[in-house]
């Protein structure tokens, strides 16, 4: 059994006699590049580990969700479920784990702890996520219809309008969140919004630039599921910076036109790291970093304008936007490169 070079780090490491607050903060940053290049074997090396002492390595619960199968699923449920739910000191991320993974039988689990507090429920409903539901229809539509409407409600239950089979519901998500629900609430709507495919995109792209959503907040944490959006629809950035472009070239208000941009940059930022979210459908390749590069800020030279060009006007070239701009720059950059040096290891 071939481990990872950081699986076996972490292994090593596991004795050793950091601090808490230290090894947590190593353990994860191993534990992503595991995410990222391990494998079956990895997850099966780290699942004692992680239940040795769950709440000390819950950074490497989205190692076992991302290359685990239906047989760790079952082990991870059995070992960390106690009278149908959680025990005491097992991070939620388990929820959406044993759903990623899709084992079946944790339907009914998952159902729930879907009332349960905010992180519990999120986890609870991403793993639904990812499970055929087909038992749960009709419960799934009385909980959406008795919560349609609220300004605060199960942030994430509107991801399973899909299971409902209802297609109305994509309008009725749509209503629900122009008119009623919190910015402090709605990362489960937009999400939910993109689940619904193809004929989702337009709305999808409206309210991505519609500061009533303010679907690219970071303090509400809605931008995280609105960059997710974005890749279960392939909406890359190629396309929605043409999209930017033509509404700044469109649009005379300052402040929309720092929405926009702002916006624009919040994506840029969640694609320069990378991130994932556990969203089996979100995780389509997106463009490469070096095309990316290329469009953003090596175009054409009939192609106008950089992103950098774009800050600069629209925030001034001293803004602090600006240099967040011209910092992206640098980090795409060098991702660009890294991408580069990956593509020649493969290919000798």
């Amino acid at each position: 059994m071939t481990l990872s070079p950081a699986t076996q780090a972490i292994l090593d490491r596991r004795a050793a006699d950091d601090a808490p607050e230290v090894a947590w903060r190593w353990e994860s940053m191993a534990a992503e590049a595991v995410l990222r290049h391990g494998g079956p074997a990895d997850a099966e090396a780290l699942l004692p580990l992680f239940l040795s002492a769950p709440a000390a390595h819950e950074a490497l619960v989205p190692v076992l969700a991302r290359h685990g199968d239906r047989r760790l699923a079952a082990r991870l449920l059995e070992a960390t479920v106690d009278g149908g739910r959680l025990r005491d000191g097992v991070p939620s991320d388990v929820l959406h784990a044993v759903g990623r993974l899709g084992y079946a039988p944790a339907t009914s689990l998952l159902w729930e702890h879907v009332d349960g507090s905010h992180h519990v429920s999120r986890d609870a409903c991403l793993g639904l996520l990812h499970l055929p539901c087909e038992d749960l229809r009709d419960a799934i539509t009385e909980a959406l219809e008795k919560h349609e409407g609220a300004a605060l409600f199960p942030e994430f239950l509107p991801v399973l309008t899909p299971k409902t089979e209802d297609p109305a519901w994509l309008d009725r998500l749509v209503a629900w969140g122009e008119n009623h629900a919190s910015v402090d609430c709605n990362g489960g709507l937009i999400l939910g919004i993109s689940l619904h495919g193809d004929r989702a995109r337009t709305a999808f792209t409206r309210l991505l630039w519609d500061d009533r959503w303010e679907a690219c907040g970071t303090s509400t944490g809605s931008a995280l599921w609105t960059y997710a959006g974005t890749r279960v629809l392939g909406l890359g950035l190629p396309q929605l910076y043409a999209d930017l472009r033509a509404r700044l070239r469109t649009c005379a208000d300052p402040d929309v036109r720092g929405d926009a941009l702002r916006s624009f940059v919040t994506l840029l930022r969640l694609r320069c790291a990378d991130v994932r979210t556990g969203v089996e459908a979100a995780e389509a390749r997106p463009e490469n970093f070096d095309t990316l590069y290329g469009v953003l800020f090596a175009p054409a030279p009939d192609d106008n304008d950089t992103l950098t060009e774009l800050a600069d006007r629209v925030f001034g070239s001293d803004g602090p936007l600006s240099d967040e701009v011209r910092d992206l720059e640098d980090a795409l950059r060098t991702a660009a490169e890294h991408e580069w040096a990956l593509r020649a290891v493969a290919s000798r």
